[in-house]
């Protein structure tokens, strides 16, 4: 076991004793700020408090000594500002009036965390302990070597590319629905929450209390403008939260990564929503992402994608909801019409083009059909002009007559290779209702449409059902070569290959006689043909090289 007078309060590395570390340059001589614990409490017979890392309005982060493992952690104090304070012995009390308020918010700290540390979700930091002492509560959670979001765009240009983002983002989306599985909806997903850890995997943090993410009279509350939903602000319409609180957060840090800047605050586009999407981003970002980012960054609850797995569908298969129930056919099925309030309130590219189109077409119409009836007919006869046998009626109707006792038929078009959400837009294809029959292993892309149940070029009734099978892509595939590239570079080269990026599994192995933080082995070897299923490993060297790394 080591001394704790040996260890720095700074970063918790064995120093020697040395008053200025010489690893993070700490003073053994500074103290922590006002109302935080004191440097070197020890809690709960068993952990070291050290340097504050950060606060907000829920709680106070520490980096703290486990002296059962010998190993560094992070310490999360549960101290709500505007309802606790701090006593002269460094305990925890509840301002006059606050009682109810800070015990409702420390049950459910409690109850969070106790989640937390019973779950095996990979994209969370794992939960150690969680224990009550002195007047409030604490988490203890493994200390994960890594930067924020944010600082890694910082570090990175601003943003990053679908293809890099893809990779990243997906299993995290699978972790945050688990969460809501079990009943816990983040409410502060933003570039600050997210952790970009060293083997490249990000990890979600600030787990929130449900009393402290939004806005009321009692506490002060933790609402970052621009990742937070409507719901989480006061407004004249009574918002709930629910997993789309998290769709909207998760959705516009995903918008910060891939465009480089952020919604506008959701109250002020209550009022005014008019968010753009530069058209270098929108010309290089895939269709289903953008369709994905506008229906999951709705302000309203109710027209906003409603969870996580419907956002993972549309973002891999393009699975894009744009119809709701309507009214039932003769047969009783449920008919579908287009819904109006699907992504209308994301201003896209492909907006201004409608509006092009809209005014050429009002001008045509103006010079040609409409120019008597605006200008005049070029005679000084003021009398009304009516239709005679020697003056043809125009029809505006865009159908063509059809005799009462005869159907009209539409040609069913060529489905398979499109993405669902491409077949949706197409104005023609409201005369067919789209079933999702399901999804199989094709030789078409994965995501696009590999078998359709009606032939094209068939001429059918309006509303008939048509399903669709999905397309996994390929079932086998040849294994690539990763070795000697990062961690971040494998997965690309394996996501290219078709593999599934949830059965890529990265560990941990030393050999200083390869390079640092490179692919120094990887199973199946490269070239091998196999299923797309299958499990995938390779092993990163943790070897750091002469540098020590801090």
């Amino acid at each position: 076991m080591i001394s704790t007078d040996r260890l720095c309060m700074g970063c918790m590395n064995d120093n020697g004793g040395e008053q200025i570390c010489p690893i993070c340059g700490f003073d053994a001589k500074a103290k922590n700020p006002k109302n935080t614990v004191p440097l070197k409490t020890m809690i709960n017979d068993r952990f070291v408090v050290g340097r504050v890392l950060s606060a907000n309005g829920e709680g106070i982060d520490y980096i703290g000594w486990d002296t059962a493992n010998d190993a560094i952690v992070q310490i999360r104090e549960y101290f709500p500002a505007g309802v606790a304070k701090r006593n002269p012995d460094k305990t925890v009390s509840m301002l006059k009036g606050k009682e109810y308020t800070f015990n409702e918010g420390l049950l459910e700290f409690l109850e969070i965390n106790k989640t937390i540390k019973s779950s095996d979700l990979p994209s969370l930091i794992p939960v150690i302990d969680v224990f009550e002492e002195n007047g409030t509560a604490f988490a203890i959670m493994q200390n994960i070597q890594g930067v924020t979001l944010g600082e890694f765009l910082s570090r990175n240009g601003g943003t990053l590319k679908w293809e890099q983002a893809r990779a990243l983002f997906l299993p995290l989306i699978d972790t945050i629905k688990g969460m809501h599985d079990l009943g816990i909806i983040h409410k502060g997903i933003s570039t600050d929450t997210v952790i970009v850890g060293r083997d490249g995997k990000l990890r979600l943090t600030g787990y929130s209390i449900n009393k402290l993410r939004y806005e009321n009279e009692e506490v002060q509350f933790e609402v970052l403008d621009g990742f937070a939903a409507v719901e989480q602000y006061k407004t004249e319409e009574e918002f709930q939260f629910g997993p789309h609180t998290d769709v909207y957060g998760f959705c516009a840090t995903l918008f910060n990564v891939l465009i480089g800047n952020l919604p506008a605050k959701a109250t002020a586009r209550l009022e005014n929503d008019s968010m753009s999407i530069p058209s270098k981003f929108a010309e290089e970002l895939p269709r289903q992402v953008l369709i994905s980012l506008a229906n999951a960054l709705q302000v309203k609850p109710q027209d906003r994608t409603h969870d996580m797995e419907a956002l993972k569908n549309q973002l891999v298969y393009g699975e894009i909801p744009t119809a709701v129930v309507d009214v039932a056919d003769k047969k009783g099925n449920a008919k579908e019409k287009k819904n109006k309030s699907g992504s209308g309130k994301v201003v896209l590219v492909t907006a201004i083009v409608t509006v092009i189109f809209i005014l050429l077409l009002a001008i045509i119409l103006i010079f040609t059909v409409f120019r008597d009836s605006i200008f005049g007919n070029g005679n000084n006869n003021s009398q009304p002009s009516t239709p005679s046998s020697s003056s043809p009626v125009i029809d505006n109707s865009s159908e063509e007559s059809y005799p009462d006792d005869v159907e009209k038929l539409y040609i069913v078009p060529n489905l398979v290779g499109s993405y669902y959400s491409e077949i949706l837009e197409v104005e023609e294809n409201e005369n067919f209702v789209f079933v999702i029959k399901g999804k199989e292993y094709s030789s078409h892309p994965r995501g696009t449409i590999c078998s359709q149940s009606v032939a094209k070029n068939s001429e059918v009734a309006k509303d008939t059902e048509i399903e669709i099978v999905i397309s996994l892509g390929r079932k086998e595939f040849k294994m690539p070569n990763v070795l000697n590239k990062t961690d971040i570079e494998a997965k690309l080269e394996l996501l290219k290959a078709g593999f599934l990026y949830e059965n890529i599994e990265v560990l941990e192995k030393y050999d200083e006689d390869y390079a640092p933080g490179q692919i120094i082995e990887q199973y199946p070897a490269a070239g091998d043909t196999v299923n797309a299923e299958i499990g995938i490993k390779i092993y990163i060297n943790t070897y750091e090289g002469d540098e020590y790394y801090y």
